[in-house]
C-alpha cells in the first residue's frame, strides 16, 4: 500500500513538473477564425421562370420593382450595332465610348455560310484592333455560328496592334441590361449569384468560385453606381456584406484548390477556358513570390496583443503567408504579412459571366481577364480612388500577428533544453526585406521562452505610422540549453554578417544603428553585444591564461570566441526588461537549478569538455568544471560568470535603458516581479529607469513597458547614427 501511494505521488509530481516545464505545449497562443459568411437572401434563389436565373422578388433591403420585359423584339439589323454606354473619366470629367465589338452578318460561301466577328477601331486612343481566335493546329480555321439571340455566343479575343497583352471578350449578351438602369439591379444580380454560389459550395461544386466572383463584381458595381449617401443605406450595407463574403470564400477555395497563379492571378475554369482575376501589386516591397497562402481576416484573439489596429474603408483585409524558400537564410519558416485587396471589375465583364453556356469548339483555349484584384500594403498605402474620390483604405495591421500566434502552439520548454535539435530554426531572423533608412529593432527573448512573446510590442511598432516608417522588426531565437556565451557570440557574428550582406558598401548608416531589446536572460545576451570583455570573463572562469592550456586548436578557438570580444559596432542602443543582472530570487534559482539538470547538451561538446578537463585538471573553477555554462546556470546569484558579466561596462557611446517590474513582494527579496528582484534588475549607468506594476512573464507585454519602448524608439529615431546621446 505504501509503495502504491509513493508511486502515485511520484506520478502526480512528474505530471505537474512536465506541465510546468512544457508551458502547455498543446495550447495555442491565440485564436483565429475565418470571416463570418452572411446568409444569402432567401428570396434570391434562382428559379427557372426568371430570366437568366435571376430572382426578381424583392428582399427586405431594397425596394426594387420587377423589371418589365423588352417591348420590342430584337431585329437582325440591331445586332450590327455596337453595345455602347458612357463612361465618366475622373480626371477629365468627360464622357467617352468604350471599345466596341461588331457582329458582321455578311455571307461568305468559302466560310461554310457562317458569320464572323469583327471589331471596330477603339474609340479611346485611336489604335486600331483586330479580333482573332486562339486555335491549336488541330482546330484549323476557327469559325463561329451565327448569333441567334441565345446565350451561346462564340468566344473571341481582342488584340491591339501594339501587341501589349491580350484582352479577351465575347459577343454581347442581348439580355444584358443597359448600364443606365437602376444600380439596384446589380444588387439583385449579386444576391442571386451569391445564393447560387452558396448552394454550389455546399455541394463542393467548382462552379461556386465563378459565382462568388460574379456576386462580388455585381456588388461592387452596385456600390460604384450608388449616389453619395449621408448614412449607409441597407442596400449599400448588404452589398458590402455580399462583396466581402464572396471575395473571402473565393480566395479560400482558390487557395485550397490551387487556382491561384502568383504571376497572373486567380484562374477560374469555365466553358472550356479560363476567367482570370488579375493581380495588381500596389505599393509593395514584396514580390509575387512572397504570396504563398491567403487568409481573409475574420475574428481573432490573443492575450499577447494589447490592441487591434483596424481601419474601416474600401477593400478586404487579408493575411498572406510567405513560406521559406530554398535559398533563404534569414527568414523564418513562415512570415505572415498584412494585405488589403480591392476587387474591381473590368469594363468587359458584363459580356461574359459564369451562367453563360458558351459554345467553344474543340481545341480552343480561351482566357479572359474579367476583374483585377488590387493588392495594397496597408502600412504604406493611404487613400484609394473610388467613384472619382479618394476614400480610406481598409486595414488590419494586427491580423498578421494574430494569425502567427494562432499557428504558434506552445513550443515545449522541454524542447528548448535539447539544443542539438532544430538547429536551422535558431539565430537571427527578419520579417521583411530591408529598406534603406530603416533601423532594425532586434528582440531577444528570455530563458524557456520564444520570439512570439514579442508580438504585442512588434504590433504597436508596425501600427504607428511614424515608427513603421523608421523601424523594421528583427528577432533572435535560441534554445535555453545552449552554451550561453556561445549564443552571445552567434548573435554578435550574425549581426555583422547580415548587415554586411544587406549593405556591403557601408552607406546605410541607419542599418548600423540597431536597437537591442532583451527580456530576462535576453537582456544579458544584449549586454554582451554592447560591452568589451577584456580578460574579465576568463578570470571568473579559469585560474590560468587561455594560451597556457593544453588543448586542440579547435577548442582554443572555441574558447577564444566566447570569452574574448569587443562590442558590436552595429549596436546603437540597448533596452533591458526584467534582466537579472545579479541573478534571480531564491525560489526561482532553485527551479532554475532543477531545469538546468534537465539540459541535454550536444554529445560532441560533452566529450570535448571532458577532454579539456582531463588535460587541464586544475585550470578551471567549479562552475566551468561542471559543464559549459548555459542560461539556467547564470540565473544563480552565486554564479561567478554572471558576476563577471555584471562588471563589464557598456560602451559609453551606446545609451541603455532599464524597465523593471515591481508587482510582487517577498520577505527574502523585497520588491520584485516575482522572479527578478528590483535590486538585481537595476544596472548602474543607464540613461533611464522605470518600474511597472507587472510580473516577470507579463513584463514584456505590459502596457507601461510598451509605452516606454515606443517613447525610447521615437527618441532614438531622431538620433544620428554613431553619436552619443
Amino acid at each position: 500500500m505504501v509503495r502504491r501511494k509513493l508511486t502515485y505521488a511520484l506520478l502526480c509530481a512528474a505530471v505537474l513538473i512536465v506541465q510546468v516545464a512544457s508551458g502547455c505545449a498543446f495550447c495555442k497562443r491565440g485564436r483565429w477564425s475565418d470571416p463570418h459568411m452572411v446568409a444569402p437572401c432567401p428570396e434570391s434563389n434562382p428559379k427557372a421562370q426568371y430570366p437568366l436565373g435571376i430572382g426578381w422578388r424583392p428582399c427586405d433591403m431594397t425596394s426594387i420593382e420587377p423589371i418589365p420585359p423588352l417591348e420590342q423584339p430584337i431585329r437582325e439589323t440591331d445586332r450590327q450595332q455596337p453595345l455602347s454606354f458612357s463612361v465618366q473619366l475622373c480626371a477629365f470629367e468627360e464622357e467617352i465610348s468604350p471599345r466596341a465589338v461588331y457582329y458582321d452578318t455578311s455571307f461568305d460561301a468559302a466560310d461554310n455560310n457562317v458569320d464572323q466577328w469583327q471589331t471596330a477601331k477603339p474609340s479611346v486612343g485611336g489604335a486600331p484592333g483586330r479580333l482573332e481566335a486562339i486555335d491549336t493546329p488541330s482546330a484549323g480555321n476557327m469559325m463561329f455560328p451565327p448569333f441567334d439571340g441565345q446565350l451561346e455566343p462564340g468566344i473571341v479575343t481582342f488584340k491591339p496592334d501594339l501587341g501589349e497583352g491580350e484582352v479577351l471578350v465575347s459577343p454581347p449578351r442581348m439580355q444584358d441590361l443597359p448600364e443606365s438602369e437602376s444600380p439596384d439591379i446589380q444588387l439583385r444580380e449579386a444576391e442571386s449569384y451569391y445564393a447560387m454560389a452558396v448552394d454550389a459550395d455546399k455541394q463542393l461544386d467548382e462552379s461556386a468560385m465563378n459565382m462568388y466572383l460574379d456576386a462580388a463584381i455585381a456588388a461592387y458595381r452596385y456600390m460604384d453606381r450608388m449616389p453619395p449617401q449621408a448614412q449607409t443605406s441597407k442596400g449599400t450595407a448588404r452589398a458590402w456584406e455580399v462583396y466581402h463574403s464572396s471575395l473571402a470564400r473565393l480566395m479560400f477555395i482558390a487557395d485550397r484548390t490551387g487556382h491561384i497563379d502568383k504571376a497572373t492571378g486567380i484562374r477560374l475554369p469555365v466553358n472550356g477556358g479560363y476567367r482570370i482575376v488579375q493581380f495588381e501589386y500596389a505599393n509593395f516591397q514584396r514580390t509575387a513570390e512572397d504570396f504563398d497562402r491567403w487568409h481573409i481576416v475574420g475574428n481573432y484573439q490573443s492575450r499577447y496583443l494589447l490592441t487591434k489596429h483596424r481601419q474601416q474603408g474600401l477593400g478586404v483585409p487579408m493575411v498572406c503567408v510567405r513560406h521559406r524558400k530554398e535559398n533563404d537564410k534569414w527568414y523564418p519558416p513562415e512570415i505572415p504579412f498584412a494585405v488589403t485587396g480591392i476587387l474591381r471589375p473590368e469594363s468587359e465583364m458584363g459580356l461574359y459571366d459564369a451562367t453563360t453556356e458558351a459554345t467553344v469548339p474543340d481545341g480552343m483555349h480561351v482566357e479572359q481577364v474579367v476583374a483585377r484584384l488590387e493588392l495594397y500594403d496597408p502600412r504604406t498605402s493611404g487613400d484609394v480612388e473610388f467613384k472619382c474620390h479618394q476614400v480610406p483604405l481598409a486595414k488590419d495591421l494586427t491580423a498578421p500577428y494574430a494569425y502567427m500566434l494562432s499557428e504558434t502552439r506552445g513550443e515545449s520548454k522541454l524542447a528548448s533544453l535539447h539544443p542539438s535539435r532544430n538547429i536551422s530554426d535558431r539565430g537571427l531572423f527578419i520579417l521583411e526585406p530591408h529598406q534603406k533608412g530603416k533601423i532594425p529593432v532586434v528582440f531577444v527573448h528570455g530563458a524557456l521562452s520564444a520570439p512570439y512573446t514579442w508580438a504585442g510590442i512588434a504590433n504597436e511598432i508596425d501600427s504607428n505610422p511614424d515608427l513603421a516608417a523608421r523601424y523594421e522588426v528583427w528577432g533572435f531565437s535560441y534554445p535555453t540549453g545552449a552554451p550561453f556565451l556561445e549564443t552571445a557570440a552567434i548573435l554578435r557574428e550574425q549581426l555583422d554578417e547580415i548587415i554586411l550582406e544587406m549593405d556591403p558598401s557601408g552607406f546605410d548608416r541607419d542599418l548600423r544603428n540597431v536597437v537591442l531589446i532583451g527580456h530576462s536572460m535576453g537582456g544579458i545576451l544584449s549586454k554582451l553585444q554592447a560591452a568589451d570583455s577584456g580578460n574579465v570573463l576568463w578570470q571568473y572562469t579559469a585560474f590560468q591564461p587561455l594560451e597556457t592550456l593544453k588543448t586542440t586548436q579547435k577548442m582554443h578557438d572555441y574558447l577564444q570566441r566566447q570569452f574574448y570580444f569587443t562590442h558590436s559596432p552595429n549596436v546603437g542602443r540597448v533596452i533591458f526588461i526584467g534582466t537579472p543582472h545579479q541573478g534571480t530570487s531564491l525560489e526561482s534559482s532553485t527551479i532554475g537549478h532543477f531545469s538546468a539538470s534537465l539540459v541535454h547538451q550536444d554529445p560532441s561538446l560533452i566529450e570535448a569538455h571532458r577532454r579539456l578537463l582531463e588535460d587541464n585538471p586544475a585550470a578551471f573553477r567549479k562552475e566551468f568544471r561542471r559543464r559549459v555554462p548555459v542560461s539556467m546556470d547564470l540565473i544563480n546569484p552565486d554564479s561567478l560568470l554572471l558576476k563577471g558579466i555584471y562588471e563589464l561596462p557598456i560602451a559609453p557611446e551606446i545609451p541603455s535603458h532599464t524597465i523593471l517590474g515591481g508587482g510582487w513582494w517577498t520577505i527574502h527579496d523585497g520588491r520584485s516581479d516575482g522572479v527578478v528582484p528590483v535590486s538585481s534588475a537595476r544596472l548602474p549607468g543607464v540613461q533611464t529607469e522605470i518600474m511597472v506594476n507587472a510580473q516577470h512573464t507579463h513584463l514584456n507585454r505590459d502596457a507601461g513597458t510598451v509605452c516606454e519602448i515606443l517613447r525610447i524608439l521615437r527618441v532614438h529615431g531622431t538620433r544620428p547614427a554613431f553619436t552619443g546621446s
